[in-house]
């Protein structure tokens, strides 16, 4: 009778990890998918790229200032409650997402509906990512935790990296709506199966009470500074708007640090990031995100807009990066043992940071290359995104006590959100300031009859308004309608000026998206140690 019993809990716990599993596929294949549909949704609710930037921002700004909080609360109140409701949640965002451009509430444009759709997405996200780590922790033991860690890594490197490619399907074949209508049924099944197969767990030693003083500063530091990257480009870095978000960032941060060690049972323990391999791999989790998932934005415009092709056929042209992630996987979950978490590490960071170096070969001062020339570094960033995610989660992980296991996992991917949103904003940033001073150079250099200086600053101006979205388009709106100078004898030489323009500006967002690999990969070398992460 035991025997059998043992064998049906063992069933249900590879069932658990299933259902655990489908709640981080969904989280983070919300990160990718929306990528490819940003020129869909821009045409349909013709928005400007601004806006476009918030799709994806309103959904990393939630994740990232709640990351820390929902994790906790599944310490304190149940893992699997919290789990649970954050499944819910997302699915009743991702609801809301594809019918925000049927839903009219007082002012609101279809876009700030979405928006707002998508801060809902980021809120159940907030539980089910972290909690997936500490469930699989306090779930399984021995080598069942590293298979299992191997699995949960797999799926969460193919979740980002499919994400184009089954955006660009859904896109082409039904509507942008879509990439968001297919949450629904699998939400549905996940909660389902988590209700029954996985067992709940807590931190004992927790009272069943919340830090408010952590919650508070804590949220209030990740949400002015996540604000503030996002938005500093836009409002203009030393601007009073900027510069007021990142002190109150500053202080609420330093409160935080001051006072939590001090607090018996403190929302995050800052004492976690007093071992090195614990900040070498947080600081990994944040260079991957904003130098390598940040990175499929700008790639995505790059498919499409400059050289042309449509939703589907950017998905299909970053595939061999989504398949490769199928093979680093499984083995570093092989390695892992053998080698040692830090090495799998670093190898993964290093095939990262050499593939996207390779994709700086884009395109040269005025055209682009074939999209052939990519492909080196998709397969490169591929197997590295496959072999980095299993050894970063389990030296995040094993560096903590189990009873932790939630506040770990939150802070680790509290470090990978805010590189996600880091990275989308310091990259935007880039890519906006390069784009305008280039467009300024290249309409100076321009040599034409009836081009006075008066002219050439109105023309320099108009352009670097448009934005580097326009310029991708070739100085064409979404909706149709071109810039002033459409029918004018200059418009083919504004037209490859622009280009060019977004095309070097793109360059250098790759190279700046390496060097921030290139620093995980350092200091994975310098931080992280074997005898720092615990057996249980």
């Amino acid at each position: 009778m035991g025997s059998n019993n043992e064998v049906q809990n063992q069933r249900r716990r590879w069932w658990a990890l299933g259902a655990i599993c489908f709640g981080l596929f969904m989280s983070l294949l919300d990160v990718t998918i929306v990528n490819v549909a940003l020129p869909s949704i821009q045409h349909d609710l013709n928005e400007s790229i601004s806006n476009l930037e918030w799709i994806m921002n309103a959904y990393s700004l939630v994740f990232a200032a709640l990351l820390v909080t929902s994790s906790r609360l599944g310490d304190i109140f149940g893992r699997k409650k919290v789990f649970i409701f954050g499944v819910a949640v997302f699915t009743i965002g991702s609801f809301l997402c594809a019918v925000a451009g049927d839903i009219h509430i007082g002012t609101l444009t279809p876009a700030e509906v979405l928006n707002i759709a998508r801060g809902i997405q980021g809120l159940g996200s907030s539980a089910m990512m972290p909690l997936s780590l500490a469930l699989i922790s306090s779930t399984f033991h021995g080598r069942e935790r590293g298979t299992a860690f191997g699995i949960w890594g797999g799926v969460a490197g193919l979740a980002t990296a499919i994400g184009p490619l089954l955006g660009g399907i859904l896109v082409q074949n039904i509507n942008w709506q879509s990439i968001f209508d297919i949450n629904i049924p699998i939400g549905i099944i996940g909660i389902a199966i988590a209700a029954w197969a996985i067992h709940d767990s807590r931190d004992e030693a927790a009272p069943r009470r919340i830090d408010i003083f952590g919650l508070l500063t804590i949220t209030a530091s990740m949400f002015c500074l996540i604000l503030a990257l996002m938005e500093g480009s836009s409002k203009g870095w030393t601007s009073g708007y900027i510069l007021t978000l990142f002190v109150i960032s500053g202080l609420a941060l330093l409160a935080f640090i001051l006072i939590e060690p001090q607090i018996k049972h403190p929302m995050v323990d800052p004492r976690l990031f007093k071992v090195p391999s614990f900040t070498g791999a947080a600081i990994a989790g944040f260079t991957v995100s904003s130098g390598m998932y940040a990175l499929f934005f700008y790639l995505s415009l790059y498919l499409q807009n400059l050289l042309g092709f449509d939703a589907l056929g950017a998905g299909l042209r970053l595939l061999p990066l989504s398949l490769l992630v199928l093979v680093g996987a499984p083995l570093a979950g092989r390695l892992t043992d053998r080698v040692g978490a830090k090495w799998m590490m670093f190898i993964g960071m290093s095939f990262c940071c050499a593939g996207v170096l390779l994709m700086t070969r884009l395109g040269g001062a005025s055209e682009p290359n074939q999209w052939i020339v990519l492909l080196p570094g998709l397969i490169l960033s591929g197997i590295g995104i496959g072999i980095v995610n299993p050894p970063m989660s389990a030296v995040a992980m094993g560096t903590a006590e189990p009873r932790l296991a939630g506040m770990a996992s939150g802070a680790n991917n509290l470090c990978r959100q805010v590189g996600t949103a880091f990275g989308i904003a310091l990259l935007g940033a880039l890519l906006n300031q390069r784009y305008n001073t280039l467009i300024a150079a290249k309409i100076s250099a321009l040599h034409l009859a009836g081009l006075g200086s008066s002219v050439r600053r109105s023309i320099i101006s108009g352009i670097q308004q448009a934005g580097p979205m326009a310029g991708s388009l070739g100085l064409k709106g979404s909706s149709g309608q071109t810039n002033p100078y459409i029918h004018s004898p200059l418009f083919p030489s504004l037209q490859t000026a622009a280009k060019g323009a977004f095309l070097s500006s793109t360059a250098d967002v790759v190279w700046l998206a390496g060097g921030m690999l290139l620093i995980g990969c350092i200091s994975v070398l310098l931080l992280v140690r074997r005898k720092d992460i615990r057996t249980h």
